[in-house]
């Protein structure tokens, strides 16, 4: 078993010191956009071990460490994206990135498909829209795309999804995708989500590939996979994201970063009954010092296992962990029992 601290990442999305209570706080007085906290062996950002001044990607590799554990804080919308399946994630790192034109767009030749756990009232986009309510709002903005083939099927949404990416749009025109929402007969939190959207990126034609996309909303304690392929966007909120130990990201919109459409477009599953999928291969679960089972856990040996303090302290068999800590356990270890003066997340893994 080790004990590491999370290393933290600051991009513009983040909420400002949002992670203070899982860093601790700073004594600098500038304020920092806290997005993600990473455990795991990550090459973009491994964790280090406690007291040891080394970095778990010294001790462990990927395969006694086959997830990554993330505390993301969001602020504002994260970019459209889309990850990468395996054959593709190793034809990019492989071959792609040695290209002119997608020079670093894969971080490594992995898939990766996440899991996220909602710690805090959580907004995002994922999966796909309807085709139908695509055309009605399209409609209300006076945009003529293919719809002749706006029937429900992988053809007409990849059509009309790639016809949107090549036929830039006016500004006023995005500007006007909340009226068109509304126009369209959809919710008030739809409305509200398209608003955040343009107000954080005016102009940018990400907001029209949203129109595509599913919102959704989490209440602590729900939590949502998305698998390789599907298209999705967090907006604001806090939670723990699980997902396999890979950093590919392909991003089409919403992003001061680097944006690739044509390799977005290869990773893309238009099927959309693969959007909110439920079978993904690791769980996440809370558990909370005033709860039945709180006084004492047994984790079974047999799986890959993170144990991560969220609050107060927790007892993993004979060592504490302090706030924002995790212990790592693999698969060939033996049980260990639990305990918390506050809350912990219990996070496991077949793979």
């Amino acid at each position: 078993m080790q004990i590491i601290n999370g290393a933290l990442k600051n991009y513009s999305w983040g909420i400002p010191n949002g992670l203070d209570q899982w860093i601790g706080p700073t004594t600098s007085e500038i304020v920092q956009p806290h997005a993600e906290l990473w455990f795991g062996v990550h090459p973009n950002g491994a964790s280090t071990v406690t007291d040891s001044g080394v970095t778990l990607d010294q001790i462990l590799n990927r395969v006694d460490v086959p997830i990554l554990v993330k505390i993301l804080a969001a602020a504002k919308p994260l970019s459209v994206q889309v990850h990468p399946n395996s054959a593709f994630a190793e034809e990019g790192f492989n071959t792609l990135n040695n290209t002119a034109q997608f020079a670093g767009a894969f971080a490594d030749p992995h898939e990766k498909i996440e899991l996220f756990y909602a710690l805090t009232p959580f907004t995002a986009f994922c999966g796909w829209r309807p085709i139908e309510q695509v055309r009605q709002v399209f409609d209300a903005l006076g945009i003529k795309g293919p719809f002749e083939v706006s029937v429900e099927s992988e053809v007409s949404r990849r059509a009309l999804f790639e016809y949107c990416i090549n036929h830039e749009v006016a500004p006023g025109t995005l500007g006007s995708i909340p009226s068109a929402i509304r126009a369209a007969g959809l919710s008030q939190s739809e409305i509200s989500a398209y608003e955040t959207v343009l107000s954080d990126y005016p102009g940018d034609q990400g907001a029209l590939l949203a129109v595509f996309l599913q919102p959704i909303s989490l209440a602590p304690g729900d939590s949502v996979y998305i698998p390789s392929g599907v298209p999705h966007s967090y907006i604001a909120g806090t939670g723990i994201e699980v997902m396999t130990s890979s950093d590919n990201v392909l991003r089409l919109g919403l992003t001061p970063k680097p944006v690739y459409p044509e390799l977005a477009l290869r990773a893309l599953d238009f099927d959309a009954s693969r959007s909110r999928s439920s079978d993904a291969p690791f769980s996440v679960e809370v558990i909370n010092a005033d709860s039945d089972v709180a006084a004492h856990v047994e984790l079974p040996s047999g799986q890959f296992r993170v144990v991560l303090c969220l609050g107060g302290k927790t007892q993993v068999s004979s060592t504490e962990l302090s706030c924002g800590q995790a212990a790592v356990i693999t698969a060939t270890e033996p049980a260990i029992s639990l305990s918390t003066t506050g809350s912990y997340a219990i996070i496991r893994t077949e793979l």
